[in-house]
C-alpha cells in the first residue's frame, strides 16, 4: 500500500511537471507566433523582445525590380572576372595577328588587289594548261630546262604542243661564287629554235652585290653573243637551303632589290627584255615598284590558280610535268601575256 501511494505521488508529480512544461512551451510558442515588439514569459510577465540584428544588404519588396546599381554591386567580383578574361582574350588574338603579319610577308590578293585574270577560264586537260576565252586559247604553253633534263628531243617537244622554252644559260655557285655555263645551253637553244619553239633564257644568280649582278649580266650577254630571243631573260635568285650557309642567305630585301635591278638594267641596255622569277616568298623580298615594267614569272604548284598579289605574265604551275621528248619530268609554264 505504501509503495502504491508513493507511486501515485510520483505519477501525480510527473503529470504536474509535464503540465507545467506544456504550459511554458505553449506560452513561448504563442508569443513567438504572435510576434511584435514584446513577448510573454511563462510566469505571465510581458518583456521587450531583443532587437533584430541589422540587415547586411538591402531587401527588395515582393515584385520590386533590382536596379542596375544593385546588380553590379551584388555581382562585382564576377563582372570584373569576366572583363579580365575578355581583355586577355583580345590581347592574345591581337598578338597572334601581329605575329602572323610579321612572319607572313605576303597577303594573297588581300590588300585590295584584283587579278586581271578570270581563273574559271583555265583549262587543265591532261596537265597541259591553257587559258581559254570564248573558245579561243589566249595563253601559250612552255617548259623551262637546265642540264638536269639532258638533251631532249625538241621536235617531239614541239609536236606535243609546247610553244616556248625558257633555257638556263648558266649559274653562280651558291657557296664559292664562281660562274658556270649550263652544259646543254648551246644545244638546247639551237635545237629548240630549229624545232620552231620560241626561246627565252634565265640565269640562276647568287650575287651578293651590285658589282656581282653586273658581272652575271655580262656573262649572259657574252655567251648569248647577240643572238635574238623571242622571250625575256629572267633573273632568278634563291636561297639554297640544302647547302646550309649559302652566299645570299643574309641579303636584306633592299640589297636583293638593288641586285635584281642592276642585272636587269644591264640586260635591257643590250636590247633584251627582262623578267624576275620566284615563288611568293622569293618575290615578296623585292620592291615591286622597282620591278615595274619587268615581267613577273610566278612559281606555285598544286593550286587551282596562282595566289599572286601583283600582276604576273607567266605562271610555272608544276615541276613534274610530262612532255613528249623528255626522259624526265619537266617544269611547265603558262604564258599569260596574251590575256592582258
Amino acid at each position: 500500500m505504501a509503495n502504491h501511494a508513493r507511486d501515485n505521488r510520483n505519477v501525480s508529480d510527473k503529470r504536474s511537471a509535464l503540465a507545467g512544461a506544456g504550459m511554458q512551451q505553449r506560452a513561448y510558442s504563442h508569443s513567438d507566433q504572435v510576434g511584435g515588439t514584446r513577448r510573454r514569459e511563462a510566469d505571465g510577465r510581458w518583456v521587450d523582445r531583443e532587437p533584430e540584428p541589422p540587415r547586411t544588404e538591402p531587401q527588395r519588396r515582393p515584385g520590386e525590380r533590382e536596379t542596375i546599381g544593385q546588380f553590379i554591386a551584388r555581382n562585382a567580383v564576377y563582372i570584373l572576372s569576366v572583363v579580365a578574361v575578355a581583355l586577355i582574350a583580345v590581347l592574345l588574338i591581337f598578338g597572334v595577328r601581329m605575329f602572323a603579319d610579321l612572319t607572313t610577308p605576303i597577303d594573297a590578293e588581300g590588300e585590295g588587289y584584283v587579278s586581271p585574270y578570270d581563273w574559271s577560264n583555265l583549262d587543265r586537260t591532261n596537265g597541259h594548261y591553257a587559258y581559254v576565252v570564248n573558245g579561243q586559247v589566249k595563253s601559250r604553253l612552255g617548259v623551262d630546262v637546265a642540264d638536269y633534263q639532258g638533251s631532249p628531243d625538241w621536235e617531239a617537244v614541239a609536236a606535243d604542243g609546247i610553244d616556248f622554252a625558257m633555257i638556263r644559260l648558266g649559274y653562280r655557285g651558291a657557296t664559292e661564287g664562281a660562274l658556270y655555263l649550263d652544259e646543254y645551253f648551246e644545244s638546247n637553244l639551237e635545237n629548240a629554235r630549229a624545232a620552231g619553239i620560241d626561246c627565252g633564257l634565265y640565269f640562276f644568280s647568287q650575287a651578293i652585290s651590285i658589282e656581282e649582278a653586273v658581272e652575271e649580266a655580262d656573262f649572259v650577254l657574252d655567251n648569248l653573243n647577240g643572238r635574238p630571243l623571242e622571250y625575256p631573260i629572267a633573273f632568278d635568285s634563291e636561297v639554297v637551303t640544302s647547302l646550309g650557309a649559302t652566299r645570299t642567305i643574309d641579303l636584306t630585301d633592299e640589297e636583293l632589290t638593288a641586285i635584281a635591278d642592276a642585272f636587269c638594267d644591264r640586260i635591257e641596255q643590250a636590247g633584251y627584255r627582262t623578267m624576275v622569277y620566284g615563288n611568293a616568298r622569293d618575290l615578296s623580298s623585292y620592291d615591286i615598284d622597282v620591278m615595274t615594267g619587268r615581267g613577273i614569272w610566278w612559281a606555285e604548284y598544286g593550286v587551282e590558280h596562282p595566289s599572286h598579289y601583283t600582276d604576273i605574265v607567266m605562271w610555272q604551275y608544276t615541276s613534274s610535268g610530262s612532255v613528249a621528248g623528255f626522259d624526265t619530268t619537266v617544269d611547265m609554264n603558262l604564258d599569260l601575256s596574251g590575256v592582258l
